[in-house]
């Protein structure tokens, strides 16, 4: 009999040790994601090989469910306490977790089930972000954390049948997320600039001065250009190109009476008789250079 009292008892011990058995493993926050910090939630790595060296547990991995304690400020202090109490998991639920008079500052949120966290880490489970469910109303949902808080988080590895605390992991680092700022407190003045925006903005300055440069120069040489020619009138122009006809009289065949033409533009530019060529002799006579004064010119 006594050795059967002996017996029960380490097998509570057993039981109660197991139910406070620390796992060697951190939560950290997951460092190959974008926004893995914002001012309401956190990514953090999955606990993908917390659990997976327990053995003799009173669940198989396909049953037992991982779950994850959000804290922040006293809610470390406060989960400590209550995780020893047969109803933890409802001790602060999400709603008013962070909201009433007396908070407790942390909540519970199941992240699945232990075979959803393989070792090594699957594709499916890289990552467990806290807050994914928004300002949620439903008990243990994975809500946001208030804005700007300090928070630390670990998971739990939980006997659904009997809801007691089969593992635990180590509390996190601190994590303190990030507080939005009122625009109107941004400065927007110059001494905010970095030394590179100063000089791409240099750079930029100089390079369109010399192109606005470049244009007024093109300008000004076409204009420049087209004033150094010669503009003539259209009646002097067409002068010209009557007065290069140097035929004095031809037949106007196209018309249905044809007649003698006598060009106006060659009758301006005569220098000779108003006959239509100059005397014609039948013979060639030598002329005496000394009778050259005798010679009568025909009046111009």
């Amino acid at each position: 009999m006594e050795a059967y009292i002996v017996l029960c008892f380490i097998s509570m011990l057993s039981v109660g040790i197991q139910a406070q058995s620390t796992v060697n493993c951190t939560p950290v926050v997951t460092p190959d994601l974008a926004a893995r910090i914002t001012t309401n939630s956190v990514i953090l790595n999955p606990p993908s090989c917390c659990f997976g060296s327990l053995t003799g547990l009173n669940c198989t991995s396909d049953k037992c469910e991982v779950w994850l304690v959000a804290a922040v400020d006293t809610g470390v202090n406060n989960f400590n306490t209550d995780k020893t109490s047969t109803d933890f998991l409802s001790k602060s639920p999400y709603p008013s977790a962070f909201s009433n008079s007396n908070p407790k500052n942390y909540f519970l949120t199941k992240a699945g089930l232990q075979n959803d966290f393989p070792c090594p880490s699957s594709s499916t489970a890289s990552y467990f972000r806290v807050g994914a469910d928004g300002n949620c109303i439903t008990t243990s949902c994975n809500g946001v954390l208030p804005q700007g808080s300090t928070a630390s988080f670990k998971y739990l590895l939980v006997d659904p049948a009997s809801k007691t605390l089969l593992a635990e992991t180590k509390w996190s680092d601190n994590i303190t997320l990030y507080t939005s700022k009122d625009p109107g407190s941004i400065s927007d003045s110059f001494a905010g600039r970095s030394g590179a925006m100063v000089v791409i903005t240099a750079i930029l300055s100089v390079a369109m001065a010399l192109l606005l440069l470049l244009l007024i120069i093109a300008v000004a040489l076409c204009c420049c250009g087209g004033e150094g020619k010669e503009q003539r009138p259209a009646s002097q122009r067409l002068g010209s190109v009557m007065g290069s006809f140097r035929i004095p009289r031809y037949d106007t065949h196209h018309l249905k009476d044809p007649a003698p033409y006598d060009n106006p533009a060659y009758e301006r530019e005569r220098k000779y008789t108003t006959a239509d060529t100059l005397p014609k002799s039948s013979a060639t006579t030598a002329v005496n250079p000394a009778s050259q004064d005798d010679i009568k010119m025909q009046k111009m």
